[in-house]
């Protein structure tokens, strides 16, 4: 499998899943437009992959809840590279919320404009663009929206939209020969939890105590290696599809 001259934009490059995700593209020659709040853990991503590619990897500092900045992060791409040929969204929060609590709006509006309605605006953005190289769309949702959790209603809510508008927008560029799928990861070991509010203390328990049927904790290098299957030909008929890898957890 190799992405030679195929050019891979990837938001939440700076650590965690995303992260995972661009070094193994780098592992399979693609050129790299990296995304990310972040410009310190982006840089040294960034780093690792021309490292590995000895090629230039392109970054743009983006807060993705301002659709200047995604317009930003997709017109840098353009610019340095002339096209587009995969767009994987990474870059996602959790942030717990309950029904019964008082400031449950404002996280819910911070968790789906980061989590949904920044996909939805690089949609827009990279469509057309992804139109002209008959590109993909790898959007990395999760499992936590099959069985909903306790506590999680932003979260749940968000994952479970991006879902649907996984396979709403296969259905629309599915004739203009663009793919699209989604992966719902189950529990991955990543930053995600302590970024919350979570001390080590509390995230540490939590993976101790977290169960799945195949008794064990996702790594996100599994992530990345579906995520280039599903980018790649060897998917060439595959779209619209939300593909489970969990470690069988949406099957409590």
């Amino acid at each position: 499998m190799s992405f030679i001259n195929k050019v891979v934009l990837v938001t939440g490059a700076g650590s965690g899943i995303g992260e995972a995700i661009a070094i193994h593209f780098a592992k399979l020659s693609a050129r790299l437009s990296l995304v990310d709040i972040d410009a310190e853990n982006l840089r040294k991503t960034a780093d690792v992959c021309e490292q590995i590619s000895r090629v230039k990897v392109l970054t743009t500092v983006a807060d993705l809840c301002k659709d200047n900045d995604v317009k930003q992060a997709v017109d840098d791409t353009v610019k340095e590279f002339g096209r587009i040929d995969v767009v994987i969204s990474c870059a996602g929060i959790y942030k717990p919320g309950s029904v019964l609590d008082s400031d449950l709006i404002e996280v819910f509006d911070h968790v789906m404009a980061t989590n949904l309605r920044s996909v939805v605006c690089l949609t827009n953005l990279t469509a057309p663009l992804l139109e002209e190289t008959k590109g993909c769309i790898v959007n990395i949702s999760s499992s936590t929206s099959i069985p909903c959790a306790i506590q999680s209603i932003p979260y749940s809510a968000a994952i479970a939209a991006l879902n649907h508008f996984t396979t709403s927008i296969a259905l629309d560029l599915s004739s203009k020969g663009v793919r699209v799928n989604s992966i719902l990861p189950g529990i991955v070991k990543t930053n995600i939890l302590q970024n919350s509010g979570m001390n080590d203390e509390e995230t540490e328990e939590f993976y101790n105590k977290a169960s799945t049927p195949l008794k064990r904790i996702l790594q996100c290098d599994e992530i990345a290696e579906l995520a280039a299957f599903l980018a790649s030909d060897k998917a060439r008929a595959m779209t619209g599809g939300s593909y489970q890898i969990d470690a069988g957890l949406a099957l409590k």
